[in-house]
């Protein structure tokens, strides 16, 4: 099976507010919305950039986010995925443009141990999910 795989299709993620999250990504990610469906006590939309493709779930019912989510040190102990990773060209400039634009920093861009320049940083979004932003290093390969 594993040479039948061709790539990660989308993410799945719930929110609070779909309508609220999709203007959040839209806005400050470059995401756009693709379809919008749903099923009983469920809405869904699908959004992209590019390649990358998010799928948000508004659900009746659904638990709010654990505060140790929020963090990238508590986080690391909980089990299940963990972030969102979207590839940057431009690391710090996107970070100075994110924050211009009013969205929370929650970890500043730093190198990835033993990671041949590669680069990272998280940000939260609107709901305060953590998601990656990554710049491939010089050595990356």
């Amino acid at each position: 099976m594993s040479n039948r795989l061709k790539g990660v299709d989308h993410v799945g993620i719930v929110v609070r507010d779909l309508n609220e999250s999709a203007a959040w990504y839209e806005q400050h990610l470059g995401f756009k919305r693709l379809y919008e469906y749903g099923f009983p006590g469920v809405k869904a939309l699908f959004i992209a950039n590019g390649d990358i493709r998010l799928e948000l779930f508004e659900t009746e019912g659904a638990s709010p986010m654990a505060p140790e989510r929020t963090a990238p040190s508590t986080n690391l102990k909980i089990g299940g995925i963990n972030h969102v990773a979207l590839a940057v060209d431009d690391l710090d400039a996107a970070i100075r443009e994110l924050k211009a634009g009013g969205v929370e920093v929650a970890s500043e861009p730093r190198e990835v141990p033993d990671g041949h320049g590669d680069r990272f940083a998280f940000i939260h979004d609107n709901e305060g999910m953590l998601v990656e932003l990554f710049e491939n290093g010089p050595g990356h390969g």
